[in-house]
């Protein structure tokens, strides 16, 4: 029997350790979304933290330069959405102010909450990519069979490296509703 009781005590301790461990990595997944967008804000990674620059952008236009922006949409797994762009490329001049506009339809029969997410290809130009408004700053409701044309407005920095001919903006439509299929009811 008295080598019984260590072993509990050991057991105890152990459980409680693994329950404390559980606790601590459920906390850090919790943590790691606002850890991800502060860390996005701070270097402009996915075009985030860029939005202030360019609401106070005032610069000149470079006319003797021009970029091919190319855009590109996708839908996260499991999202019955249909979403793309509806001009494939502009050719625009940087610092000059452009829009472009996403075609997105929910083709379920249930509400759901979408948040896109955009990428920049080469990736070294996301710093220079300034959205000024941009249906991806936001999570979106959708009612079931809703249509939506999503506006994009942006300019390119002027300081864009000039050995960068093509800018890919790549945007991907994620389910982030609280049960993976349905958004809140709204009011």
């Amino acid at each position: 029997m008295s080598t019984e009781q260590p072993r509990r005590v050991k057991h105890r301790k152990l459980a409680a350790g693994l329950l404390l461990l559980s606790v601590a990595m459920f906390g850090f997944g919790f943590a790691l979304v606002p850890l991800y967008n502060a860390l996005c804000r701070l270097t402009g990674l996915n075009g985030r933290g860029v939005e202030s620059v360019a609401a106070a952008y005032a610069g000149e236009v470079d006319y003797n330069r021009s970029v091919l922006v190319q855009f590109v949409a996708t839908t996260g797994s499991g999202l019955p959405f249909e979403f793309r762009p509806e001009v494939g490329s502009l050719r625009v001049h940087p610092g000059e102010l452009h829009a472009a506009n996403f075609y997105a339809a929910n083709r379920s029969s249930t509400r759901i909450r979408a948040q896109a997410v955009v990428s920049y290809a080469p990736g070294r130009a996301a710093r220079f990519v300034h959205k000024t408004e941009c249906f991806c700053f936001q999570q979106e409701n959708f009612a079931p069979g809703e249509v939506r044309h999503l506006p994009v407005k942006f300019y390119l920095d002027p300081s864009l490296p000039r050995d960068v001919q093509v800018v890919t903006v790549a945007y991907t439509y994620y389910n982030v509703s609280a049960d993976g299929t349905r958004a809140e009811p709204s009011d």
